[in-house]
């Protein structure tokens, strides 16, 4: 029988205390469950917005994620856990109504300026190389979040249709969902998702006039007009 040194005996157990430290060192970290009560922010919204602090694919111990009305819970580490607490006291807190000025532009070789839309005409020649522009058609819209917006708009020659969703989708940013423009003639003209800061003006899309040489401009600006 062989009998093992001091070295060997000292080698062997210096391989096995690193083998236990090693072990320690991978052990799935402790996760809590906390669950989040939301006064303003819906519940779709706060997924979104924390999602990227919840570790679903963290081996040995995923993180999870759960919501119903009101209210949001999560299964993660202490310290992810309170980042979420801070993100959402920062996001849950009562938004602004918007005002929503929708202007329908047509462009095509007009000579003549139209005051009514000499700020957004600044922006369109910086992007379109049309002769001229002129207004044919604007509506004002208030909206809260999560709410449908449907407005119709006397154009100069047809009637068209706004529709969409708006969502406040974080401070300052709103997102209006699947808006679509229609004409009362010719059906859908053009749709589009976007995110708009309160005090700004979007170029939403472009699309021919129907039976015309012209383009037809939808053109929005988004104003906070108080709180709820």
């Amino acid at each position: 029988m062989k009998t093992m040194t001091s070295k060997s005996a000292f080698s062997t157990l210096l391989a096995l205390g690193v083998l236990v430290l090693s072990t320690g060192c991978d052990r799935p970290p402790d996760l809590e469950v906390r669950t989040f009560t939301l006064e303003n922010l819906p519940s779709y919204a706060a997924v979104e917005l924390i999602e990227p602090y919840v570790y679903g694919d963290r081996e040995g111990a995923p993180g999870t994620l759960s919501s119903t009305t009101g209210a949001i819970s999560v299964r993660e580490t202490p310290d992810n856990l309170d980042k979420i607490a801070r993100v959402l006291a920062e996001f849950d807190k009562v938004r602004a109504d918007l005002r929503l000025h929708f202007q329908l532009i047509e462009a095509d070789g007009f000579t003549d300026t139209d005051a009514r839309i000499s700020a957004v005409e600044v922006e369109l020649r910086k992007i379109f190389q049309f002769r001229g522009y002129r207004l044919a058609g604007e509506a004002f819209v208030t909206a809260t979040d999560g709410s449908e917006i449907e407005q119709l708009m006397q154009g100069t020659d047809d009637v068209y249709e706004i529709s969409g969703r708006v969502r406040w989708v974080g401070p300052g940013i709103v997102r209006l969902e699947n808006v679509d423009l229609s004409a009362r003639s010719s059906g859908h003209a053009l749709g589009t998702t976007v995110n708009i800061r309160p005090g700004q003006t979007l170029i939403l899309g472009s699309s021919p006039k129907d039976g015309s040489t012209a383009t037809l401009l939808l053109t929005v600006r988004a104003e906070e007009v108080g709180r709820r």
